[in-house]
């Protein structure tokens, strides 16, 4: 006896929303449209109960990631951290997040930082999945969270980023050199 399973909306939408993540971090400075709230969607694919997550000052929404069954910790120990680096105090706790070791460099953090795109700091993306250059205007992120970036990476080692704008996304690779314009 065959059994086929359908798919329901939930997994219609959290399969697409990490195939648009996945292109995201694939072409670095590409925005992707999430089907939904783009911080809620992306945590929604991503956790499980194997997940650990961190997020700044959003009790509601932490709340909601609770029920993925994936545990909230400290922005040292954990695997997604989602927030807002908009002043430079927030910025400076980025020095404190897992970015691997050379025998696991994949035992990094990833992070979710709202971001509006559009306006603000200029950035010129080079790298791999960038053909020459992509330029990207960014507001909403501290303009030090770059130049502590630039600090903290050192390819292998390092943490991805995606910069969320209500539904839109853009990935960062940790590959991804970037320039202040």
């Amino acid at each position: 006896m065959q059994v086929t399973l359908t798919p329901t909306a939930t997994d219609c939408r959290t399969n697409t929303a990490f195939e648009v993540m996945m292109w995201a971090l694939s072409r670095p400075g590409s925005i992707g449209t999430l089907p939904g709230d783009g911080m809620l969607t992306a945590a929604e694919c991503l956790l499980d109960n194997e997940c650990t997550f961190h997020v700044q000052d959003d009790a509601p929404f932490q709340k909601a990631l609770i029920q993925s069954g994936a545990r909230c910790g400290p922005m040292s120990d954990v695997d997604y951290i989602f927030g807002d680096f908009n002043t430079s105090a927030k910025v400076q706790t980025l020095r404190t997040v897992r970015t691997g070791t050379l025998q696991y460099p994949d035992n990094s953090a990833t992070l979710f930082v709202s971001a509006f795109f559009g306006s603000g700091t200029h950035l010129r993306l080079t790298g791999p999945g960038v053909a020459d250059h992509i330029t990207l205007a960014v507001d909403g992120v501290d303009p030090s969270f770059w130049s502590v970036r630039d600090d903290i990476i050192r390819y292998p080692l390092g943490f991805d980023v995606y910069l969320v704008d209500g539904d839109q996304v853009v990935g960062l690779p940790r590959s991804t050199k970037i320039e202040v314009l």
